[in-house]
């Protein structure tokens, strides 16, 4: 893995990289504190928490970074400042818009498996913030609580008084995730990041419904080991060797076109599966951030001080969703079919250019990605964040919440042959168009 290809998605060399986030954090008045979590590995994952005052102990915001030591050491700072401006700590009641939940369920995201608890949703006043399309043109009103789990939490009901919410989230907290977020040295860098993660959650979604929600038919395919570069047959055996457990790396690539890999293990008695997954127009570089964000997640793991069973207790009485939250692919893998890693194209386009032929082959399955900058810091680090209506958030199944996929989760169920049931579940129809 040469220095070349970990910097495909980079708009400056990882030094400089580092300099302006260093830059960035003092205009912040945040000190970082790191440590490498894999003890001298390579590949490796770093960990890093930002303390405000010079006598605070407890981090205010926490990231990890994967990869070779300095490429997730600087991971590490970018993804804590990522979580710190999209946090609560970066939230801001001016920049809110209010709208009432049924209009915003008849706008762009009338595609989403939440339009139908938007429209049926009591309150007048949901807190909002205005997106533009990719592109320029058409504007959209997304709700703050897509994208901000931490704003529906219990502890948050001061931060949603002073939004003037007087919605009740009840229902819909569990499809809250903070996927599409970024922060990138550029605007361009980090919409690049934000678009193939939200890419990557929907590949994983529309897995997870045809594995265990649709019928028979589904062969995935397993890239063989064998046929693995160097750089990524370190990042292969490296994982194995922490994990315990045989690893397999799976092209999940979606409609969209955009190469998505999938590191996985499956659950034992002891553990419930652990996964990396990473999306790249290089298909390398995908396989590379799936490998080493498994590392990442089984070191990350030994860092905490809670169990790594994920409590599936909130769909025990529906027995597929349980399948799709415990994510056994077992069965799957023994009737794999068994490919060749694909061979590298490198690309050469700068991450805005990146970013283009990644909206555009959105654009192409008539997806339209809508963003938002949410900060930009002395040095032009710049977070951002990135919605695509229609693609799915059903890996939050994983999670153990109780969701269903939306319109493009239950097709893959289906095999687009039309209605989608879950027999003896729970049932949540779609709005109509």
């Amino acid at each position: 893995m040469n220095r070349a290809f970990c910097e495909v998605e980079r708009a400056v060399p990882l030094g400089e990289a580092r300099r302006r986030v260093e830059v960035a954090l003092a205009a912040l008045g945040l000190r970082a504190e790191l440590m490498d979590a894999g003890e001298g590995r390579d590949p490796t994952a770093w960990w890093c928490g930002l303390l405000g005052g010079a006598g605070e102990q407890s981090p205010i915001a926490c990231g990890m970074g994967k990869g070779r030591p300095e490429e997730a050491r600087v991971g590490a700072l970018f993804e804590a400042v990522e979580h710190f401006l999209t946090g609560p700590a970066g939230f801001d009641p001016i920049g809110v818009e209010p709208a009432a939940p049924a209009e915003l369920a008849t706008g762009p995201l009338r595609g989403d498996i939440c339009a139908l608890l938007l429209a049926r949703m009591p309150g007048r006043r949901m807190a909002c913030l205005r997106y533009r399309a990719l592109g320029g043109g058409r504007e959209a009103l997304v709700p703050l609580f897509l994208f901000a789990p931490w704003y529906v939490e219990t502890g948050a009901a001061r931060l949603r008084r002073l939004a003037g919410d007087d919605c009740d989230y009840t229902h819909l907290m569990r499809y809250s995730c903070n996927s599409g977020s970024a922060v990138g040295v550029t605007t361009a860098e980090a919409l690049l990041h934000a678009l193939n993660e939200a890419i990557e959650r929907d590949a994983l979604s529309l897995l997870l419904a045809r594995a265990f929600l649709g019928g028979d038919g589904l062969r995935l395919r397993l890239i063989d080991p064998d046929t693995l570069p160097n750089g990524l047959a370190r990042a292969y055996a490296t994982a194995g060797e922490l994990i315990g457990s045989p690893v397999h790396l799976l092209d999940i690539t979606s409609d969209v076109g955009v190469p998505t890999m999938l590191a996985y293990t499956a659950p034992t008695a002891l553990h419930p599966h652990r996964r990396g997954a990473g999306t790249s127009l290089s298909p390398a570089y995908a396989a590379w951030r799936a490998l080493t964000e498994l590392i990442q997640t089984t070191l990350g793991e030994r860092l905490s001080s809670t169990p790594t069973q994920c409590d599936l207790a909130g769909l025990a009485a529906h027995p597929k969703l349980h399948a799709c939250g415990r994510f056994d692919l077992t069965d799957l893998l023994r009737e794999a079919r068994v490919v060749p890693f694909p061979q590298v194209v490198e690309v050469v386009a700068t991450p805005g250019g990146q970013s283009r032929k990644v909206a555009a082959m959105l654009a192409a399955r008539g997806h339209l990605a809508y963003h938002r900058t949410v900060c930009v810091l002395p040095g032009g680090v710049t977070a951002v964040h990135v919605i695509v209506p229609a693609l799915e958030r059903f890996m939050l199944v994983t999670n153990g919440n109780l969701v269903i996929p939306g319109r493009r989760g239950q097709a893959a169920a289906t095999g687009g042959a039309g209605a989608f049931h879950l027999p003896g579940e729970i049932s949540e129809s779609m709005p109509p168009d």
